[in-house]
């Protein structure tokens, strides 16, 4: 399911969007609603975090009346928490989209609030739609493969090389990434990524691993040794349904 996010000042204008999106999700019977649309973006930062877990989309004003915090504040916030989640900009001063590139936030899409309803209510439908077939593809894509990105730059590792990924040390947002032959650093959050890759195993907190990597458990002392020796914590609660898995696992 799709969750949409609308921040937009102008009541008239924010009942709008939200009537074209509604009315084209019923019609496509799509998997997508609106969670929530709101004129505040303290309200909007709060959704931030645990849409960061699922597949989101924000519509933002770029210049909200009334409040300390623009639309590019919000999407900042919203580019921090996640890579993935898809940022709509709309604003009735085109020229104002300018501060955007400054922010690397790579929206999916600009709509000028001066066009006509029409022109906008296609526009949303094409990136409505865009945005269902990127998640789609990214679903079918983490079978085989993991994605991440740097700067911007998308990367990739064959899933059955990928040992397991940990929060980076010292470097709060960002996670390191131990493959066969290779490690990396990218910003992302563990909770986002086990949504997206089911097949790892969050062993503990700050630790998901991939199980088939596994060489060998200490249960006594609460460890695990990876295929290249990497000794990593295991957390109590975790280490009966891990002892398990990897029983299951063995004796296939």
């Amino acid at each position: 399911m799709l969750n949409i996010y609308i921040l937009e000042d102008n009541p008239a204008y924010l009942k709008t969007l939200t009537h074209e999106l509604k009315n084209f999700i019923m019609i496509e019977e799509l998997p997508a609603t609106i969670k929530l649309a709101t004129a505040s973006p303290k309200t909007l930062l709060q959704t931030i975090k645990p849409a960061a877990e699922e597949d989101s989309l924000y519509l933002l004003d770029i210049e909200i009346d009334n409040s300390d915090l623009s639309g590019v504040d919000v999407a900042t916030a919203i580019r921090n928490a996640s890579l993935f989640t898809d940022i709509i900009f709309v604003t009735s001063h085109t020229e104002a989209a300018l501060s955007i590139l400054t922010h690397k936030i790579a929206p999916l899409d600009l709509i000028d609030k001066n066009a006509p309803i029409s022109e906008t209510s296609n526009q949303l439908r094409r990136d409505i739609q865009q945005v269902l077939d990127r998640v789609e593809d990214r679903k079918i894509r983490s079978h085989n493969q993991f994605n991440y990105s740097v700067n911007g730059q998308m990367f990739a590792v064959r899933l059955d090389e990928l040992l397991y990924i940990q929060t980076a040390t010292g470097n709060p947002g960002n996670l390191e990434m131990h493959a066969l032959d290779e490690i990396a650093t990218f910003h992302d959050n563990l909770n986002h990524i086990a949504s997206l890759y089911p097949t790892l195993f969050r062993v503990h907190k700050s630790v998901l691993v991939n199980p088939d990597h596994i060489k060998q458990l200490d249960t006594t002392n609460h460890y695990l040794y990876m295929d290249n020796d990497a000794k990593l914590d295991v957390s109590f609660r975790k280490q009966k349904l891990l002892k398990k898995m990897l029983n299951h696992h063995h004796s296939k």
